[in-house]
């Protein structure tokens, strides 16, 4: 006689028997191989895109993208004195990043080239967290690498991702993403050869962007996790000890400039802010979220955000206690978090890009739901008091198919944003479609417009945007850049006193204030601008010529 419920030791016998058979090698790379395939068919549209925002001023002149001198002169300075004297010094200091772009050159025309080498990256990446999943899973079956590919996929295809591979100047979160997935990869041996590897991969990723070191968090926690003793990770931490001894005396052999130490006050607000980015980056996983080059942040009081962001750090934080296996997945989401939180303190901005290597984490996590929930499908059957397992047989393929959706949602969101990356003016018209008054949007399209010599158009936008954000330099530079050209000189030397005022360490906002005083003919002001400028930036082209020439109209006093 049939019985009229579902043993659920039978049943997970027969997934025992089903999902737990042992993976070919060469199953596993095709399976990864072809999501990594996908992802790249994806982004196809973004090769035929062009220079956009940063990467006018700091990617396209770069000498880096010349020959191999001019790679050597691009990396023996920070980023942006490299591409621009006229620029501010900065602590940012990419060498891994300008020599990929220098070889992706020796190929083909940039940005071409530098796009196409972008999306190689971000497949590289999809692939390789394919395999992070799959470590010790091999013998699991279907159901692994089936939950392996859907996380994977649902990371490489996430419309949130696009402005990470889509933009040419984010080529350091993607080399920074493929040197984290390199040393979860890694399995450690206390030897020789694999310190010094594991070392060279650490350092690749410090000289990839300077918050890498975040890393260093990760691996604390893998350590806990292994549960290994001291004598055997030792060789391993002597290895990031290494690394980052080495890119620290490197930095100050070159003579650059010391990384931002923040203050104690700095300090409270980034942990103030920090279950902000938590909150605001873990809304950002919902592909539903709008998708902007521009989001403004403000600090502020207890909001939505902040309440969203304790909540997933307590359980994050609790799960990763009660299951270890979470535990790296977790700290690489909340510790990756911890540089984006101190940037958005110092740029009041919440990019879309801060979200692409913590979001490494939520794969990982996503990936051990699946892992969890596939094998109890095949056990939805019908329903009893005793049918636990068809219970959870039925959770689990609810979670699948939320995910199937996700993805496919995902894959619209992302074709629809890719076509904003085409320009400058297609990218920021298309955060104006989100937001009108935005200021960032409103100043680049101002910009723009100055540039196809509609000056009508670029008063109007630039106007908008300094009455929303009336303490940029950047816009008050621009600002002044416009009314020069349209002849309005008495509002140039306004508009540029203010941004001397507001961000006197820019160099443009002296240049513009000298230009403007120059204008109106007052030349012991032109001289006491082009003085503060030639402090800032003395390589600054045309400083010294324009200093000559104030000088000559008030006194023989030569420069100093």
């Amino acid at each position: 006689m049939e019985t009229w419920w579902i043993n659920p030791r039978q049943i997970m016998n027969r997934n025992h028997r089903i999902f737990n058979e042992s993976i070919p090698r060469r199953t596993l790379i095709l399976s990864a191989l072809a999501v990594a395939f996908c992802v790249f068919m994806a982004y196809l549209p973004v090769l035929g895109a062009g220079w956009v925002y940063d990467d006018v001023n700091i990617v396209k002149p770069s000498p880096a993208l010349k020959d191999f001198s001019g790679l050597v002169q691009a990396i023996s300075t920070d980023l942006y004195s490299q591409a621009a004297p006229r620029l501010e010094a900065s602590p940012y200091w990419r060498p891994l990043a300008l020599t990929s772009m220098w070889l992706d050159t020796r190929f083909a025309n940039a940005p071409f080239i530098l796009h196409a080498g972008n999306v190689f990256l971000h497949s590289l990446s999809t692939l390789l967290l394919v395999l992070v999943l799959m470590r010790g899973r091999r013998n699991k079956g279907k159901s692994a690498i089936i939950a392996a590919c859907m996380a994977a996929v649902w990371w490489g295809l996430h419309p949130q991702n696009v402005e990470a591979v889509a933009w040419i100047s984010c080529r350091y979160d993607l080399l920074c993403a493929v040197a984290l997935l390199c040393l979860l990869i890694l399995r450690w041996r206390s030897d020789s050869p694999r310190t010094i590897l594991y070392g060279i991969v650490f350092l690749a990723g410090l000289l990839s962007k300077e918050s890498f070191l975040f890393v260093v968090l990760v691996a604390v926690v893998l350590d806990i996790v292994d549960r290994q003793p001291v004598r055997f990770t030792a060789s391993r931490w002597l290895a990031v000890a290494g690394a980052i001894t080495l890119w620290v005396t490197v930095r100050g052999i070159i003579g650059l400039k010391g990384l931002d130490t923040p203050t104690l006050p700095e300090i409270l607000t980034i942990l103030r802010v920090y279950p902000d980015t938590i909150g605001i980056y873990f809304g950002r996983v919902i592909p539903f979220v709008s998708l902007t080059i521009s989001h403004p942040y403000a600090p502020g009081g207890m909001g939505v955000h902040t309440i969203v962001g304790i909540i997933v750090f307590v359980v994050l934080v609790a799960a990763s206690i009660k299951f270890r296996r979470l535990g790296v997945a977790s700290a690489i989401f909340l510790s990756g978090l911890i540089p984006a939180a101190g940037a958005m303190v110092m740029f009041h901005e919440a990019p879309e890009r801060y979200l692409y290597v913590p979001s490494i984490g939520l794969a990982h996590i996503l990936g051990e739901l699946l892992f969890a929930a596939l094998p109890f499908i095949r056990s939805v059957g019908p329903m009893s008091k005793a049918s636990a397992a068809s219970v959870k047989g039925t959770l689990s393929a609810g979670v699948c198919v939320a995910v199937g959706l996700t993805v496919v949602i995902g894959i619209f969101r992302l074709e629809g944003r890719l076509p904003d990356w085409h320009s400058d003016y297609t990218l920021w018209t298309a955060a104006l479609r989100v937001d009108p008054r935005d200021p960032q949007a409103n100043f680049n399209v101002g910009v723009a417009a100055g540039r196809r010599g509609n000056w009508d158009e670029a008063l109007r936008a630039i106007a908008l945007a300094a009455q929303g954000d009336p303490n940029s330099g950047r816009i008050a530079n621009a600002y002044t850049w416009a009314l020069l050209r349209t002849g309005d000189f008495n509002s140039a030397v306004r508009q540029a006193r203010h941004a001397a005022e507001v961000a006197p360490y820019q160099p443009d906002c002296w240049y513009y204030l000298a230009f403007s005083l120059y204008k109106i003919e007052d030349h012991a002001g032109v001289k006491a601008a082009v003085e503060k400028l030639l402090q800032i930036a003395p390589n600054y082209p045309g400083a010294r010529e324009m200093f000559e020439i104030a000088n000559r109209e008030t006194s023989p006093q030569p420069l100093r």
